[in-house]
């Protein structure tokens, strides 16, 4: 599963599943419930309130302690919310449009305009506009590396999209051509380019992955040619890292590995601050909040844990949030994909095959349980 926020309209979401893409209304489901979740059949089958699931939920915040202020709504009354066969749930989340697309592994939204990306298991990468039916560019065709990670820059009119085989390939957004080529293809990691991050516009860039010198993050200024390009690369994460976070404000970054361990950097300094084992398993999934307050890990374990970024402490524990639910299902491991949404809404997917939502609970007052609405 993969799915992406409309930047431009935070009430859509546009969600894969293995056999297609669909695009969603969800104004009143976000409005009516502060913790929800959608089952990747949503549109096939419809579930009774025998379906609801206890979550386990542990926190580690110490009284005398001064974390963010969450301000999460207390706990609703369980709940059932089946996706009914005409293309609308109980609570009123509407699906806009379906798209003929299989084995979608990222996406990506523009941030300005309502433009998302999409990323292929083949290798494709194609470029739509929410609530119209045509392809707007195909960046990449099939029979490529199977994608990893893409991400536009923060003006837009850039993409990235890094792949199974070690590339991260540099595009213009620009609709004048419907097949554009990259005007930068850089080999960034021997093996696997697992993530990256715009840290300028675009001309600086950081990655993440697997290489057989051991620098598995790197730096690199795409300004100067590909030979020369690479200005720094940290020997960390032991058999690789896998996510990457870039803290603006703070001038930080937070990569996590295969062996579940979060790494630290000031790329000021060029310096490796802090490490520290977050899960037992790979990490997956990593997202940093906007006011760089805290961050959230999630495992192939299917556990995802939310830290502070000032002094690494844990905040919150959601376990088997997206644990596996059989060894015949076979799309992914664990925790997929984290997302923060505004008013600290946090949406994910795994490997359960589900996009959950949750408000992250007020720290001073973490109910004893919560609930995940089906």
């Amino acid at each position: 599963m993969a799915f992406a926020i409309n930047k431009a309209n935070w009430n859509e979401i546009v969600l894969a599943s293995t056999h297609d893409v669909q695009e969603l209304e969800v104004s009143s489901l976000l409005a009516a419930q502060p913790y929800i979740w959608i089952g990747e059949e949503y549109d096939k089958e419809s579930r009774s309130s025998d379906d609801i699931d206890h979550r386990s939920t542990t926190s580690s915040i110490p009284p005398s302690a001064a974390p963010p202020s969450f301000g999460s709504p207390q706990m609703p009354s369980s709940m059932s919310m089946p996706w009914l066969g005409s293309g609308q749930t109980s609570a009123g989340a509407t699906i806009l449009m379906k798209r003929n697309l299989n084995n979608i592994k990222r996406m990506a939204s523009h941030p300005v305009y309502q433009y998302y990306i999409t990323g292929a298991q083949d290798g494709s990468v194609r470029m739509f506009e929410w609530n119209r039916p045509q392809q707007l560019i195909c960046f990449r065709q099939a029979g490529n590396a199977r994608v990893t990670r893409m991400y536009f820059n923060s003006q837009g009119n850039k993409c990235g999209v890094a792949d199974g085989e070690g590339f991260l390939s540099l595009f213009q957004v620009n609709q004048a051509t419907s097949n554009p080529k990259p005007y930068m293809n850089l080999q960034c990691h021997s093996k696997v380019t697992g993530d990256f991050s715009f840290i300028t516009s675009s001309s600086l860039i950081a990655t993440v992955g697997q290489s057989n010198d051991s620098r598995n993050v790197c730096l690199w200024d795409t300004l100067v040619s590909p030979n020369h390009c690479l200005v720094h690369g940290f020997i960390c994460h032991d058999s690789g890292a896998t996510v990457l976070q870039y803290a603006p404000r703070q001038q930080l970054l937070i990569s996590g590995g295969r062996k579940g361990f979060v790494c630290i950097f000031d790329i000021r300094q060029r310096q490796l601050l802090h490490t520290f084992q977050a899960h037992d398993s790979a990490i997956k999934a990593l997202a940093l909040s906007p006011s760089e307050d805290y961050f959230l890990t999630g495992s192939a374990e299917g556990n995802m844990k939310v830290w502070r970024l000032t002094g690494h402490g844990l905040i919150h524990s959601f376990t088997n949030e997206h644990a596996k639910q059989s060894i015949f299902r076979n799309i992914g491991a664990g925790v997929m994909q984290i997302e923060i949404g505004s008013a600290n809404r946090i949406f994910s997917c795994g490997a359960d095959g589900t996009l959950k939502m949750r408000v992250l609970p007020d720290p001073y007052n973490v109910p004893a349980g919560m609930f995940d609405i089906l």
